[in-house]
């Protein structure tokens, strides 16, 4: 889907920073709120953390926050295609568990 070393250089603030285990083609079904996607918005696919998702009929509407905070609500259309990291909510600082 992306190059993310090309997209999310290691000098990146935030959450790219958290980006170590990039999956490729995961379905917006799977997503939970914890993970980061890569989303765009018009300027090329940036991480955002997806803080709630909604079902819909045949969608999904997803409140997403970027490294600033601000919080924007996006809708995917079940079966989507995104590219997540699977372990970014173990690696965040809310984490439950040590994450050493």
């Amino acid at each position: 889907m992306y190059d993310l070393t090309r997209v999310w250089p290691t000098a990146h603030p935030g959450y790219a920073r958290r980006m170590s285990n990039v999956f490729a083609d995961e379905s917006i079904d799977v997503v939970a709120p914890g993970d980061i996607i890569a989303v765009d918005r018009g300027s090329g696919p940036q991480p955002y953390k997806v803080v709630h998702k909604n079902h819909g009929d045949d969608s999904y509407l997803v409140t997403l926050e970027g490294d600033d905070g601000e919080t924007f609500e996006q809708e995917f259309a079940a079966g989507t295609k995104v590219t997540r990291s699977l372990e970014s909510k173990w690696e965040s600082e809310q984490s439950p568990t040590p994450n050493t």
